[in-house]
Parts: C-alpha cells; structure tokens; sequence
C-alpha cells in the first residue's frame, strides 16, 4: 500500500474520500499493472466522475448506488456489497430504502423499482433480464439517465467477479459503517476471514457534505491527468472505436455501437486495449481467449462468444479449441483443452470463477499452486473474466430488447 500511495497517491485519496477508505483491492490489482489501469479507467468514466457528485449529466447518484447495491448482493459479492452500501448512503440514498433494497415495497418510488429490477436481473449468471424490465426502466428515465444506472450495474459486473474470485478481505472500517444497514441476512463470508469478530458497529455514513465535494476537486486534477495518460488515442464514438479495437485486437466488439455515453464507450475501448495486449500479457493471449469461452459459455451468452472466437481467429487459433473450451465449461468431468499446466490450471480456474458467486474451492487453488501459476498470472486471468462480466452485463442490457423504441 505504501508503493502504490508513491505512484498514485492523489488517485486513492480521491477514492478514499468517496468511500470513505482506500480499498484492499487496489494491492491486489497492481500485481499485474494494466488491472490497476483497467480498473482505474473504469471507475470514473462509468460514473461520470466527478461531475455527477455534482448533480451534472447522467443519471441522479443515489439511483446509480442503489444500483450498484442490489446488482452486488445479487451477485453474492460480499465485499462489493459492504461497499456499495457504503457509496449508495454516501451519494444520499436514505439507509431505510437501502436497507429494504432487496425486498423491495412502499417505500420506493416507480424509478427506483425500475432500477431495482435491472440491477437484480443484470447481475445474474446466466443473465435473467427480461424485455419487460428494460422497457420499464426506459419508461421511467430518459435514455442518457437510464444508461447512467445501467452503467453503474455494468461496473459492478467487473468488481463483482474480481472481488469475489480472488476473495479480497473486507475493510474493519467500512463493515463497521453498514452492517446496521445491511441487516442480519447479510454476512461478509469468505471476505470477513481478517476481521474481529468483536468489533463494533458504526453509524452508517452520511451524505456528501460540501466538504466532500470539494476535497474531490482537490485530488480530481491528478485524476484526470492519469486518467487521459492511459487512454492516449482511444476514440469515444462509433464507428470510430470499433476500428480502433479492430486494429488493436482483431474484433469491432459491436455492442459499443449500442452506447451513447462517450466516456464510458472510450474506457471500455481501454480496458480492451489493456486486456488483450501482447506486450502485456503474462499468461498469453491464447489462453485468455480459452478462458473467455468458458465464461461465455457459463454466462450462456453467445454474443459474447462470439466476441471471444473473433479474437481468437485473430490469433490464428481454429474453431475446434474453442469447441473443446466450450465443452471444458459444461462438462465438469471434462479435461481443459491445454497440455501446458499453467494453461490447464488457468482454464480450471477460470471454470471456477466464472459463476456468480464464483466457486473457487481449496482444491481449484491446489491445482493452481501445483502448476506453479504466478500471482500475476493469477491476477491477469480473474482480471480477463471480470472485464468479460463487465461485457455480459453490457450486452444482455442492449439485447434484451432491441426493438426498444429510442426518444
């Protein structure tokens, strides 16, 4: 943590004023550096930050948490849930409704069981979102809002599956803050294995204050420097980007066409480049489209797969492995389609992680260890899977209903 407060301390005390910590994750993620980018190009740019703590563009902030909220808990993240309720009483989400999230009532208005509906079903493996969700949430909000809230489930879709698969420990100080909130039905499981169990609890955190809004300023410069660094040349338009991609990895990605949020389409575009970098790479290009397979054919999103076998043929690799990867995902008897084991551990793995919740169980990581897979191999992998959430999410919302009329 000292390391990473050298290279990017105004970029996590910026988080830290947004959350109220600096999150263990970000330990975890610069294991393999383009994570840490990754995850760092996402954040801001899906939540149009910091203007939206402004109340300017996008949708209202408090939706967008309670967003990001319920799609965690559907999940099963325990530590994106602990910390989404968190941001959702920061943004000014009531605890009462937060705490009621789940089971919904009177207490919410049309809106926000609208959103309440869609994160639900988004977040779910395979997706379960159904013509009539998305049409209610088009209903209630205008296409740039109800993005706005989409997008915040859509990065949940990333931090849900990385947070979860590597069961990243819990912070002391932000369980203490919600678990009042979040109710006795929810428990940090394999994310509370660090924490006392005879710590107490804290009053749930309060809404931006002035204050807060102005300590975002203060670090947001360095923010935002950082942040046109790491996307030096990414077009944020159709079918600008879908060229960009083409030449980087071999595949448009089609459903960017679908987007109208220009930052969020230009990070997405970023995180790819990021991802599918043979520079990069220190598990292999080959690999990770393996391992995209098995997620897609988890997920049951042949789309996705689609997107996966484009960037594969790329590579100059044939239908068959991905056949057999396909195949490797539905069969749990089925042998990984690889004869290097750091491969055929990375591909079980990437079997185990690719549920929601994931199920990485003592013996996946047996087999990993015995491989010999590197922390960064580790990391680069639970990365590729969660960038693939984060794609599924994005396009089950946009194929659900493709005949949704536009204003």
């Amino acid at each position: 943590m000292a390391t990473l407060h050298e290279r990017y301390g105004p970029l996590l005390e910026l988080v830290r004023t947004l959350i109220g910590v600096v999150p263990n994750c970000d330990t975890y993620l610069e294991i393999w550096p383009p994570a840490f980018r990754t995850y760092n190009i996402m954040v801001p740019n899906f939540l149009n930050l910091p203007f939206s703590l402004f109340g300017l563009g996008g949708a209202p902030k408090e939706l967008v948490g309670l967003g990001m909220y319920v799609s965690s808990r559907a999940a099963e993240c325990p530590y994106c849930s602990a910390h989404t309720c968190s941001f959702a009483l920061r943004r000014g989400e009531p605890p009462e409704k937060v705490a009621q999230a789940l089971v919904g009532g009177d207490v919410f208005t049309p809106k926000e069981l609208a959103a309440i509906a869609v994160a639900r079903s988004l977040a779910r493996i395979p997706c379960e979102l159904t013509e009539a969700e998305r049409r209610a949430l088009n209903d209630c909000f205008t296409p740039k809002q109800a993005e706005g809230i989409v997008l915040g489930i859509v990065m949940m879709g990333f931090l849900n599956k990385f947070m979860d698969a590597l069961s990243v420990e819990l912070e002391p100080t932000t369980v203490a803050e919600v678990t009042s909130t979040m109710g006795a039905d929810w428990s940090p499981g394999k994310a509370g294995r660090t924490l006392d169990p005879t710590a107490g609890i804290a009053p749930p955190p309060k809404a931006d204050s002035l204050w807060t809004k102005v300590s975002v300023l203060r670090f947001a410069p360095t923010a935002l420097r950082l942040d046109s660094q790491w996307q030096h040349g990414v077009p944020n338009s159709w079918p600008a980007v879908g060229e960009f991609l083409r030449e980087q990895t071999g595949h448009e990605f089609p459903v960017l066409s679908r987007m109208r949020n220009k930052r969020a389409i230009r990070a997405v575009a970023s995180m790819l480049r990021e991802n599918l970098n043979p520079a990069t790479t220190v598990i292999g290009l080959k690999t990770k489209a393996l391992a995209g397979i098995v997620f897609a054919t988890v997920a049951a999103n042949q789309p996705l797969a689609e997107d996966v076998r484009a960037v594969g043929a790329h590579l100059g690799m044939a239908n068959t492995q991905f056949d057999q990867a396909a195949q490797f995902a539905r069969d749990s008897d089925a042998a990984p389609p690889a004869v290097d084991p750091v491969a055929k551990a990375a591909l079980a793995l990437a079997r185990a992680a690719s549920p929601s919740p994931a199920a990485v169980t003592a013996k996946v990581v047996d087999a990993c260890r015995q491989a010999g897979l590197s922390a960064p191999v580790i990391v680069e992998l639970i990365a590729w899977i969660s960038v693939l959430q984060m794609l599924h999410r994005l396009s089950c919302y946009f194929t659900a209903d493709a005949a949704a009329p536009t204003r």
